[in-house]
């Protein structure tokens, strides 16, 4: 983990620990659902520095994933059945 991570974890932990508890940084780094009860925590006190820092956290971590629509499967495009001239505008 590169220095700038340490820092994001320990700002966070740091953080937490006035509103949760001790947060245990190598366990939430390992423990999927040691880190989804933490962050859960973190998202129901509402302090918004806490939150930021959690989901810069879990950015860090890969645990956000971005859900994408998908396109859709065919796209069909309109054409008219008899094609009519152009009635509106200057005409010539």
């Amino acid at each position: 983990m590169e220095n700038q991570g340490l820092v994001l974890l320990s700002k966070f932990s740091v953080s937490a620990r006035r509103l949760i508890g001790v947060v245990n940084p190598a366990r939430l780094i390992k423990d999927s659902e040691y880190s989804a009860q933490i962050f859960q925590k973190a998202s129901e006190f509402g302090d918004e520095e806490l939150i930021m820092l959690s989901l810069e956290v879990q950015n860090m971590l890969g645990l956000m994933s971005i859900n994408t629509i998908s396109p859709p499967e065919k796209v069909v495009p309109f054409k008219p059945d008899v094609e009519q001239k152009y009635m509106f505008g200057a005409r010539s």
